[in-house]
């Protein structure tokens, strides 16, 4: 036997080895079946393979398959497995006890402990890039840069997360508990971010999209590590389905280092709570005393501001409140759930229900006392959070959408977004409970959504009613009413609803349904005039000219138009049932997709589009766009025009208001 105070010990290492080398044999079995095997397989018959026939190399294909393997998710896994089975012995009285009294230091049990995992865990990692890296020499494709970066990657990911179970590992006494911390450190910055958005969600002014502004970030490593630490690859096609072009990146390297470093500071911090670890803490909840008071009023805090939040929404959802009713709902429910969990965790930790002492009450006081100031902070809006408009110089873009979504990236139209989400934010008091002073006056919403320069989003979202109601305040139109006139310029409809090729495009494509009243099936027929009789270019010019009336309706403040509620049965709104969309096309020059960009839905990669098919919904206002259709033939009869109320009241389909 070694040495008690060796870092080190031979005979411990062999017997950790022994116990954990199988997990360390499945994961390299998966390694070896989904990146060397796997490639291999596509190799026997890469002739007729998708990634042939697109035109992809044997190296691409391969730097293809190895991007997509989820480094740090498995990393994780593997390592809270290998540092549970190594550190067993802490979890069992017998073994517990019985492993301290071998004349062997903790300093010495703790880093053969930690060496060992070490081993099991990068063995598979190491041994996997040596066979990738025969292969790929084999077949010619040499990628030694993707192979060797994504080891790196996972060499440094194990590391961490290892480090990390082991600290974990050392805050309890159970190891089914100290499994869940691992799982709540990996994601407790997220968690925390997620529990006041939701809170913000149910309760603050505009804060009801809260939750789609989520960024993972270094703080959550095992998400951020595969979505940044990794070796990305980017291809696109051309029109006949070939790759045109394919690149491939190593990102995150940065990252790395700061996972490398926090793996060493939690192996010291491991090793520091283990020295001090009392034997007798076993199956002790908590086993780190200092720990005991963060749980409690962590879990106590967070979880009795989110239920009642949560508790305020389900009232307010059964029946509507007003601003203020529904955060004293939210603050009472969430003092007295507060208290509920406390004792409750108290229970936990002390392993006994009798925690009700006068110590422990004037504990419980103390936190009610910071929770209510911490409420009533929120309900303050002390952190300017409602009142939020990011500073122009941090903006990229910013969006509208209310009927139709807008985004302005031109420094001018950006700087006047914000000047009309700050006059909408000058008076809070009644916009806040518009659902509940105009609760029969038909509504809808506005949405502001900022994406700033680091990548951040910041959304806001509001209820808003109808401006050319006779109820509403002079106060709520003077919010309101710029918005609506700003949206409603025309040659800014034509930039962003239909598009930055509005003035320089050709229509190759128009539709539009016609419907036709059928006795014998009391039913309407529809009919769509293709024009097959036509050449292309006779069609186009057709459509052109439908085209030049769009454009003069929508001058006419007749099409496209943004209202904050109406009623469908208005006869000077009713929108016709009749389908009507064409497609604008310039082969030059790229289209900009005002909506594609405020919901960040990239569905061609970075592929550059050169057309966008418009859909619109028609009034019997749009005169000129309706004579146009008439004259070219899309349809031969007025009666063959039909409003939404027109076909509801004839089928019977629908016999309520539909409001818009």
């Amino acid at each position: 036997m070694q040495s008690k105070t060796s870092f080190f010990n031979v005979a411990l290492l062999k017997k950790n080895l022994s116990r954990t080398w199988i997990v360390g044999l499945l994961y390299f079995i998966l390694l070896f079946l989904t990146m060397p095997v796997n490639y291999i397989i596509q190799l026997s018959n890469y002739e007729e393979s998708w990634e042939a026939q697109a035109g992809l190399t044997k190296a691409q294909s391969l730097y293809e398959i190895m991007s997509y393997f989820p480094v740090a998710i498995w990393a994780a896994i593997l390592a809270i497995v290998i540092a549970g089975i190594t550190f067993k012995y802490m979890f069992f009285k017998r073994d517990n006890y019985m492993m301290h009294a071998f004349p062997v230091s903790r300093k010495s049990l703790y880093f053969t402990g930690f060496i060992s995992s070490s081993i099991v865990g990068l063995a598979p990692i190491i041994l996997n890039a040596i066979i990738l890296t025969f292969v790929s020499i084999l077949e010619e494709a040499y990628v030694f840069d993707g192979i060797w970066y994504l080891t790196l990657v996972g060499v440094v990911s194990y590391e961490f997360f290892l480090s990390l179970a082991v600290f974990s590992l050392m805050t309890s006494g159970q190891i089914v508990t100290a499994i869940v911390f691992y799982g709540i450190f990996n994601c407790l910055y997220l968690m925390i971010e997620v529990a006041f958005r939701l809170t913000a969600s149910l309760l603050l002014f505009g804060l009801g999209q809260a939750m789609e502004g989520i960024n993972i970030n270094p703080w959550t490593p095992v998400a951020f590590i595969d979505n940044n630490c990794r070796m990305n690859v980017f291809y696109t096609y051309d029109n006949l389905g070939m790759v045109n072009y394919f690149t491939h990146s190593l990102d995150g390297a940065k990252y790395l280092i700061g996972y490398a470093i926090a793996a060493v500071v939690f192996i010291v911090i491991g090793y520091i709570l283990y020295k001090q670890k009392q034997l007798e803490t076993v199956q002790d909840f908590i086993s780190v005393p200092f720990l005991k008071p963060v749980f409690t009023v962590g879990m106590s805090f967070f979880i009795s501001m989110v239920a009642g939040a949560f508790a305020a929404g389900l009232v307010d959802a059964a029946k509507p409140l007003s601003y203020n009713a529904k955060f004293t709902i939210a603050i009472i429910a969430t003092l007295i759930i507060g208290c509920i969990v406390y004792y409750a965790t108290q229970m936990m930790i002390e392993k006994t229900v009798r925690v009700f002492s006068s110590k422990k009450f004037g504990f419980m006081v103390g936190y009610t006392a910071a929770a209510l100031v911490a409420m009533l902070l929120i309900r303050g809006d002390v952190f300017k959070i409602e009142n939020k408009v990011p500073a122009a110089d941090d903006i990229a873009w910013v969006g509208i959408q209310s009927s139709y979504t807008m985004v302005f990236t031109d420094e001018e139209e950006i700087n006047s977004a914000r000047e009309l989400h700050k006059n909408f934010l000058k008076d809070k008091k009644e916009l806040r409970d518009v659902n509940i002073l105009y609760k029969d006056v038909p509504g809808t919403s506005v949405s502001f959504k900022y994406k700033l320069k680091n990548g951040n989003v910041v959304i806001r979202d509001y209820a808003v009613v109808d401006t050319e109601s006779d109820q509403v305040s002079s106060s709520y139109l003077a919010a309101t009413e710029p918005i609506l006139d700003y949206l409603n310029n025309p040659n800014r409809i034509k930039e962003h609803v239909v598009g930055n090729i509005w003035d320089n495009c050709d229509i190759n494509y128009m539709s539009f349904s016609t419907y036709t009243w059928d006795e014998s099936i009391s039913d309407y027929s529809s009919y769509v005039e293709s024009f097959d009789y036509l050449t292309d270019r006779e069609k186009n010019v057709k459509f052109k000219k439908v085209y030049e009336a769009v454009l003069k309706d929508i001058d006419a403040g007749k099409m496209f138009r943004t209202s904050f509620g109406y009623n469908a049965y208005d006869v000077d709104n009713d929108p016709l049932y009749n389908d009507f969309s064409f497609t604008v096309h310039n082969s030059e020059i790229p289209y900009f997709s005002d909506e594609d960009t405020y919901w960040d839905y990239n569905w061609r990669g970075n592929e550059e589009i050169y057309e966008r098919n418009i859909y619109v919904s028609l009034t019997k206002d749009c005169i000129n766009t309706l004579k146009a259709l008439k004259d070219e033939g899309f349809y031969t009869d007025d009666d063959q025009i039909v409003t939404y109320s027109e076909y509801y009241e004839r089928t019977g389909y629908y016999d309520g208001p539909i409001l818009y």
